[in-house]
């Protein structure tokens, strides 16, 4: 009989704070926005989600007897807290309890405010009350947008808060640094300088609410206009945390960007913080005649969702426990496995020795055919709740994992210095930390993965892909299929080179060889461009790894040379 297991539980029920998206802006940060967006003391100024108050006692502090604030919240308590902030305040003062998509459809009929200022809740789509978001919806489509139904909820908030602007109003904002890159706010990015003259996005090198490691932004629109024109102009601001912010004078040295950085409907936001010969360099090698995007190349799907890793994971020893050596595939399901171009069986066996590697492969097999040993096991898993999780209950048999396949090659999910393909020559699968890919018909599955290695395609990954507050670059596989390769000229690699390299450590190594055969000869791209995409990626992963919450960077090899580079996210 087997011994008995705990398996690791699914995460913790989120706690009040976090549904309701309540994580409130220092004093300092809502005095420096209300001081930018502020310009008269009779301004009309709205407060859509004023939380305990600090905007509004910032507001107050600025406006004279002729100005007014209207103070939405929906929660009954913060509201009493932010009446309690202001003391002595000159002007008048609305204070409205309530969702603010039901209020603002009263305050929408006034539509004259000079100033909205605020931080919206971080509410993700899975907290999104239905009915909230069912109105926020109705109200936006009203002004022909079409939301995306996986939406934060504050992507809804500014929206209606830049329609309830008069001409020539202003919108100041602490929203989420997705902001710039994720899917569901490519139409607020869109609609921005379609609606204010200038729009200036101030980011931070250290995070601001390292509790959450939640990256934000401050968002500063000037110039609330209506009806069709050109674009208004786009400027960045980076700044080493709100210290800094506040010693400089407002919007000093803030960079404006050609309209067609911010038009651009294949590249985000994040890519505004690239120095203008960088992005310039970008659009011409993207454009050069031998470079493809992965997608054309090869297909990349998420990884095996389990439903509970720790519980259909196993190590070989148990494999061997429960009689299912022959129920099991090799699986990988840590990133750090991956260290080259090529994984290898002696790669798999390498984690197998440390790690467990063995994916229970149970579909197709009838229950009462399971060894004694194995039908414990999955009792034992259906007594510690694993069958009850959702991935696993929706299943026809809770135990039977879906889309088992073996994939061409991998493709890191989650990065901290570059984006890896590895060839998948052992033969395994993977979960889903890890993205399977299938090459096309007729493409060799060895040369597009030595292709990947070079500064082109490590710069694509970072303009393409979403970071988060920890500073890891994530790509979803739509993202990662639009990943530049220059894979005719791959054709004349030494891979075999390429591969010891990354097999040191030596990243720069690979990348000085990659971008010559690659880029230089391959796709006829000057050495100064090669250099300028080199920096580019260097700078953004660089900004992004400057935001890790801990304060740290991640972790260095040293290799012969003295080069200290990661590959992987080591996790």
């Amino acid at each position: 009989m087997s011994e008995g297991f705990a398996f690791k539980t699914n995460k913790g029920a989120p706690t009040e704070q976090k549904i309701r998206g309540g994580y409130y802006t220092p004093r300092v940060l809502a005095d420096y926005l209300c001081n930018w967006a502020i310009r008269t003391p009779t301004d009309q100024v709205l407060e859509p989600s004023c939380g305990d108050g600090s905007f509004v006692a910032s507001a107050a502090s600025l406006l004279g007897s002729g100005g007014r604030i209207t103070a939405v919240e929906i929660v009954r308590h913060e509201l009493d807290k932010a009446k309690r902030s202001v003391n002595g305040a000159k002007g008048g003062l609305d204070w409205q309890c309530g969702s603010f998509f039901d209020i603002a459809t009263t305050l929408l009929e006034r539509r004259r405010y000079d100033a909205v200022l605020g931080n919206p809740p971080f509410i993700r789509f899975q907290y999104f009350d239905k009915q909230e978001r069912e109105r926020a919806f109705r109200l936006l489509n009203s002004f022909g947008y079409r939301p995306n139904g996986l939406a934060n909820a504050w992507i809804a908030f500014v929206q209606l808060s830049a329609e309830l602007l008069r001409d020539g109003g202003r919108l100041a904002m602490v929203v989420p640094a997705e902001l710039l890159q994720v899917k569901y706010a490519a139409e607020l990015r869109q609609r921005l300088p379609a609606l204010f003259e200038n729009v200036c996005i101030i980011a931070f090198d250290k995070l601001i609410f390292p509790q959450i490691q939640q990256e934000v932004v401050l968002l500063l629109a000037d110039g609330r206009r209506r009806g069709t024109g050109a674009a208004g102009r786009v400027h960045t601001k980076q700044v080493a945390n709100r210290q800094d912010l506040l010693a400089q004078a407002p919007l000093s040295d803030a960079v404006p960007h050609a309209r067609e950085r911010h038009t651009h409907q294949d590249i985000k936001w994040t890519a505004l913080f690239l120095a203008n010969e960088e992005f310039e360099a970008l659009q011409r090698s993207v454009g050069s005649e031998p470079v493809r995007r992965l997608g054309a190349l090869a297909s990349v799907d998420v990884g095996i969702v389990t439903g509970r890793n720790s519980f259909f994971v196993i190590s070989e020893r148990q494999a061997a426990q429960f009689g299912a050596s022959g129920l099991t595939l090799d699986v990988v399901s840590r990133t750090a496995a991956l260290k080259s171009i090529r994984f290898t069986a002696r790669d798999m066996r390498s984690q197998a020795e440390s790690h467990p590697s063995k994916l229970l492969n149970l579909k197709g097999v009838a229950r009462a055919r399971f060894p004694l040993e194995l039908e414990e096991y999955i009792r034992q898993g259906e007594a510690q709740g694993v069958a009850k999780g959702y991935k696993c209950r929706i299943r026809p048999r809770w135990f039977d994992v879906p889309s088992v396949s073996i994939p061409d090659a991998f493709l890191f999910r989650q990065i901290h210095h570059a984006p890896l393909l590895s060839a998948n020559e052992a033969r395994a699968t993977a979960t889903d930390t890890i993205h399977r890919v299938r090459m096309h018909d007729g493409v060799d599955c060895a040369r597009v993965c030595g292709a990947m290695v070079n500064s082109l395609t490590l710069l694509w990954s970072e303009v393409c892909g979403r970071s988060y507050g920890g500073g890891v670059l994530e790509l979803e596989p739509r993202e990662a299929e639009t990943l530049p390769v220059p894979y005719a000229p791959a054709k004349g690699l030494d891979l075999e080179r390429i591969d010891d390299c990354l097999r040191r450590a030596d990243l720069k190594a690979a990348l000085d060889y990659g971008d010559d055969v690659l880029l230089r000869d391959g796709c006829g791209l000057a050495r100064r461009d090669i250099a300028r995409l080199r920096q580019g990626w260097l700078r953004l992963r660089q900004r992004r790894h400057g935001r890790r919450g801990d304060g740290q960077q991640p972790p260095r090899r040293r290799t012969s040379n003295g080069a200290g580079e990661l590959l992987g996210n080591g996790a």
